[in-house]
């Protein structure tokens, strides 16, 4: 997308890290903005750093695991701004500190819920609205480097990322026709307040826990600033690329797992001329 500014950006968990990161990003580029995230208070706070450098931003609350809300989230920008032409599914969550098959089932329902479901319903909710918008559109689902190899003590955060990562390189393919691009954001180490999501967890997931690790909280906030990160995902919808990695050590992460690969192949090749069909 060539053109950002005069156009809307909607950022999903807009209101803190890679998100706040990126909604500053796209307001420097004249982008209106809107920040669709739970904790409202902190939305309205994002949306004064973006007024006092003279941009223009919309904060709503929005749970984004309840698709109805998603709905009228999209309603409310296009009755408001006109539409949207650029879709950030950023928001996520995630547990630590256990193995797949101890993890309770409510913090699976919790971490699929935001990070996978939150997704869908922003596709559902925007696309065949994009769809209708002339010129170029783009969407960046925020991934990870845990969603191109593998995420240890972190299963249901994993897994939705491995979902994401497909889901974008999907709908980069579907929605070539209409106009639409798609870009998977796969951070690895940022400045983010993600030991903390725990603060906004919903009553049906059993709320707030309090539950945190401060090792991983430590190793964290020694990361990328968001705000580099922000604008590395703006050049990157300019420029239209289908992977955005924050750190170029992701390489190794990304070799290692298509190496494996790769001696997999030639172990079935193997297979098949000891085994010949009949």
């Amino acid at each position: 997308m060539k053109e950002l500014a005069g156009r809307v950006a909607v950022v999903t968990g807009g209101a803190s890290g890679i998100g706040r990161g990126m909604a500053l990003a796209f307001a420097e580029a004249d982008m209106q903005v809107v920040i669709a995230d739970i904790d409202e208070e902190s939305a309205r706070s994002v949306a004064r750093e973006i007024e006092a450098m003279g941009g223009r931003c919309l904060p709503l609350r929005v749970d984004l695991v309840k698709a109805q809300e998603v709905e009228g989230l999209a309603e409310k920008v296009w009755s408001d701004l006109g539409g949207a032409h650029l879709l950030c599914n950023n928001a996520g969550v995630t547990t630590f500190g256990m193995m797949c098959e101890g993890i309770p089932d409510l913090d699976w329902d919790w971490v699929l819920a935001v990070n996978l479901h939150g997704v869908v319903n922003g596709l559902r909710a925007f696309l065949p609205r994009m769809r209708e918008l002339p010129g170029e559109k783009h969407v960046v689902n925020t991934s990870s480097t845990t969603g191109v190899g593998p995420g240890v003590f972190v299963g249901p955060y994993a897994a939705t990322k491995h979902a994401v990562l497909g889901l974008s390189e999907t709908l980069r393919e579907e929605g070539a026709a209409h106009g639409i691009s798609c870009s998977a954001l796969c951070p690895n180490n940022v400045d983010t307040g993600i030991v903390a999501a725990d603060r906004n967890r919903q009553a049906e997931f059993g709320g707030p826990t309090g539950a945190g690790n401060e090792m991983v909280a430590a190793f964290i906030a020694s990361g990328l600033a968001p705000e580099r990160v922000g604008r590395m995902v703006r050049q990157a919808v300019i420029d239209d690329l289908p992977f955005i990695f924050t750190h170029a050590d992701t390489r190794e992460l990304v070799d290692a797992r298509y190496q494996r690969m790769v001696e997999s192949f030639a172990w079935a090749d193997r297979w098949h001329e000891a085994n010949p069909e009949p």
